[in-house]
């Protein structure tokens, strides 16, 4: 087995393909809709182990998986879908391709710790140990473009802090999240290595190729993908 993975950028984009109701075609590559999943994407840290039976939701008259904001698969070519657009895709693949996670990270999952706890699911379900874990972060908003009211503010970091992975000090006034900083150490205390942990470092405000609630105020989305493909 191996795994397969993709971080979006504005084409092809979401709305386009739902429209369509056609196979994803990204590059060569064509990725049946009957074998994608996706997340309803709630804003939580809802997570879903999928079977084959969950293949195509989404598409037609087969509903998102309720819920959720992150998926899981062991099955193979089984290709898990989850859509952003500012908020942080968190795409996870293990070293012996036992199973392979998508995750929607934005402030609320973030604050929940959702990356945290999908790895735990894949040690739980399947034996997967934190350091043989590679992490891939997207494209998101940065925190110079991410200014929030006290209130949010506040209960962010509360919940960073009573997990152990406070953002730094900031300047006094300062309301500013850094998800990715926050995502990174919430990695990192899930137990998976630094040098495991790919980011993109590309803010999606600033990015013309990629696609911005906050600039644009699309609804159009990234698609980020990862699946398990025989080889």
């Amino acid at each position: 087995m191996k795994t397969w993975l993709h971080l979006g950028e504005k084409t092809p984009d979401y709305r386009s393909v739902m429209s369509a109701q056609g196979d994803i075609r990204i590059g060569s590559k064509i990725i049946p809709k009957g074998r994608t999943v996706i997340a309803e994407q709630i804003a939580g840290d809802g997570i879903h182990v999928c079977s084959e039976a969950d293949g195509g939701a989404g598409w037609g008259d087969h509903s998102q998986i309720a819920g959720v904001d992150a998926l899981i698969t062991s099955v193979p070519g089984q290709y898990l879908l989850v859509r952003t657009a500012d908020c942080y895709p968190v795409l996870l693949q293990d070293a012996q391709n036992r199973a392979v996670a998508a995750i929607h990270s934005g402030r609320e999952g973030t604050r929940l710790n959702i990356v945290g706890k999908t790895v735990r699911v894949l040690q739980d379900e399947y034996g997967i140990l934190p350091a043989e874990i590679t992490a891939h972060i997207g494209a998101g908003i940065c925190a110079r473009h991410y200014e929030v009211d006290e209130a949010t503010w506040e209960s962010f970091n509360t919940s960073l802090k009573e997990m152990g992975c406070a953002a730094d000090a900031a300047p006094a006034g300062s309301r500013h999240l850094d998800l990715r900083l926050a995502i990174f150490r919430q990695l990192i205390a899930a137990g998976i290595p630094f040098y495991d942990i790919e980011q993109q470092f590309v803010c999606t405000l600033e990015s013309a190729v990629h696609h911005s609630y906050r600039r644009d105020r699309t609804s159009n989305r990234q698609m980020n993908l990862i699946g398990l493909e025989y080889e």
